[in-house]
């Protein structure tokens, strides 16, 4: 049975905080994939809703590194600043396990229900990040093999602005203005 591919970006500021290592395929890596800031409003780019019933867990890929989530809230810490609540989560996906930022709502307060054992459902654009500046203790690395690269050019003046390649290594360069895909196969978790 295949490993579950998924994919993530990698920023410019992630990838000069590990010091331009230079990636290639075949690498083992743990990441932290976070999905951003997420809007409780379905209209959103990025958003989340949450509900008391059991969801069966699911992360399923609809546009470069961006996905469609659900699953059971596992940990949660909910922060108030200037009277304004967020919440950092970690949610059980099935294949992995994402963190996401909830921002609160249009009078400052989270959706009801924005705790441990309830269920997430939304679309976010993924992150890996190999180093954790994260200031809370939420989130939970999943490891993973590098398959490949898929890289948008955005160099100004480069004569392939705004394509995509592929490659199966990262060169331990800055990237500062382009875009980074990670390719990944999921390793098994074990008992």
């Amino acid at each position: 049975m295949a490993l579950p591919e998924i994919e993530f970006e990698l920023s410019a500021a992630q990838y000069a905080q590990l010091g331009y290592p230079g990636l290639k395929q075949g690498e083992p890596v743990s990441v932290i994939l976070d999905a951003g800031v997420l809007l409780p409003e379905s209209g959103a780019e990025s958003w989340f809703t949450v509900q008391p019933e059991a969801l069966p867990a699911r992360f399923v890929r609809i546009g470069p590194a961006t996905y469609a989530f659900a699953g059971q809230i596992t940990e949660a810490e909910i922060i108030t600043e200037e009277e304004e609540q967020s919440a950092v989560l970690s949610v059980n996906c099935g294949v992995v396990h994402l963190r996401a930022t909830c921002a609160p709502q249009a009078d400052g307060r989270l959706p009801y229900g924005v705790w441990e054992t309830r269920y997430l459902t939304g679309v976010g654009r993924v992150q890996g990040l190999f180093e954790d500046a994260f200031k809370r203790a939420i989130g939970r690395s999943t490891d993973v093999t590098i398959w490949g690269f898929r890289r948008l050019t955005l160099q100004p003046g480069d004569p392939l602005f705004g394509q995509w390649h592929e490659s199966v290594e990262l060169p331990p360069l800055p990237f500062h203005f382009d875009r980074v895909i990670v390719i990944a196969r999921v390793h098994r978790t074990r008992i």
